[in-house]
């Protein structure tokens, strides 16, 4: 006689569960956002810096300069994502519904993640600049800290530090992008990080000290501002071929993100496919840099 342990049945869940991941754009609310942008690709025009000419002699010859403008050009990236189910897939899954809301949620999370990487390329690659938007313009090494800034002795590779961060923050000051009056005015100071640079800035004194930051970093184990910069976590910051990982701080007004078509969801039935049911996402944005000294990247050595 067969022992009951060969009749043990199987139980099914009867809900679908969702993988980790990021689930929403998390640069969205830190750049300049622009939609129900048209064409093949969108200007921004900008009028820069005057200085003025010291008279030295009397009724001289009147000097006259053009304007001083620039144009950022910014081109769209198109996205799309189709999802099927056959129409016996109901039938089939017999106590379990097909995943149509479960793949609504993970076409919205893909959205936001592959927004966020737009902005990232758009801010760390190359513009385009000009009047026909044809010119290149690579991000400045002169913007870059190094792995191995130190404020003060031997230079060694490291992850985040305060002395990098400082770095960073007296760059922004000194060529004017980025000051307090800004702030009263919407604007904000922006740093893009991943959780090993914030593991890192965790272990610096400063940052524990009740005396330079709020007990949140202490009893929460997270940092969410410092040093007048907005922390943000994203675990899509690139790795260069040495093995650094860039990090990127910048200036709200001049980061700017562009919606051609903001993120839709279709669900239509395909009879040339047997009836199949077909859950069709897609969008168009594009980003770039306004002002290359609005940027900072720093390089960190991951432990």
């Amino acid at each position: 006689m067969a022992d009951i342990a060969n009749n043990y049945q199987i139980k099914y869940s009867e809900k679908w569960g969702s993988y980790l991941q990021q689930e929403a754009s998390r640069l969205e609310k830190y750049v300049t956002v622009e939609s129900g942008l048209s064409g093949k690709m969108v200007a921004f025009d900008q009028y820069g810096l005057l200085t003025f000419n010291e008279k030295t002699t009397r009724m001289q010859a009147t000097e006259l300069d053009e304007a001083p403008t620039t144009r950022r050009v910014m081109y769209p990236k198109i996205f799309t994502k189709a999802v099927g189910f056959d129409e016996f897939d109901a039938k089939k899954l017999a106590n379990i519904d097909v995943p149509v809301s479960k793949t609504i949620e993970g076409l919205r999370a893909a959205a936001g993640r592959c927004m966020d990487q737009v902005m990232l390329n758009g801010f760390m690659g190359t513009c385009y600049v000009g009047e026909n938007g044809t010119d290149s313009v690579e991000f400045s090494s002169s913007q870059v800290i190094d792995n191995d800034y130190v404020e003060s002795g031997s230079a060694i590779a490291t992850d985040l530090t305060l002395g990098k961060l400082r770095k960073a923050l007296a760059m922004l000051q000194k060529a004017e992008a980025w000051n307090e009056e800004r702030r009263a005015y919407g604007d904000e100071l922006v740093l893009a990080c991943t959780s090993s640079q914030i593991a890192a800035l965790l272990k610096e004194p400063e940052v524990g000290s009740f005396d330079y930051n709020t007990a949140r970093a202490l009893v929460e184990g997270k940092i969410d501002s410092f040093l007048g910069f907005r922390i943000i976590r994203t675990e899509q910051l690139p790795i260069d071929d040495s093995g650094n990982r860039s990090c990127l701080a910048w200036v709200k007004s001049k980061a700017q993100f562009g919606l051609w078509e903001d993120f839709k969801v279709k669900l239509s039935v395909r009879d040339d496919l047997d009836e199949a049911l077909q859950i069709r996402a897609k969008f168009a944005c594009g980003a770039t840099r306004l002002q290359e000294e609005a940027f900072v990247k720093i390089l960190c050595k991951e432990n």
